[in-house]
């Protein structure tokens, strides 16, 4: 295939036992023309990330900044923190990806983790 692309993945342990197998990396391919979401459903998909048993683990993930947030059990609706979406290769403005983080939150509701996330600011006022 054209227009592929490789990216970085690295992620948080989710438990004791998870830091046996830590860093937690993986290199994956991707199309450049995909959206975030795209890129998080393939990813999400790949099954890179660990389920919670009895739980619903949620997850942030940063591509430089926070830019989503996801449960395992609704894992095709990230919130997005960057709406509209992230801009991605061919846009204006476009950020060349080439590492995605997933920060684990444990069973903390998506909307607490994004209402702190969306109000993070790393960049100074100008």
């Amino acid at each position: 295939m054209k227009n592929m692309k490789k990216i970085k993945l690295t992620r948080e342990s989710v438990a004791m036992a998870d830091d046996i197998s830590s860093p937690h990396f993986m290199e994956i391919e991707i199309q450049q023309e995909w959206t975030i979401t795209e890129i998080l459903k393939f990813i999400i998909d790949s099954g890179y990330l660990p389920k919670i048993s009895g739980g619903e683990a949620t997850w942030s993930v940063a591509i430089d900044e926070p830019i989503a947030v996801f449960t395992q059990n609704d894992s095709n609706a990230p919130m997005l923190i960057c709406l509209p979406d992230y801009p991605h290769y061919g846009t204006m403005n476009f950020v060349k990806i080439e590492q995605v983080h997933f920060n684990y939150h444990a069973q903390k509701s998506t909307k607490e983790v994004f209402d702190v996330l969306s109000r993070f600011n790393l960049k100074p006022y100008k």
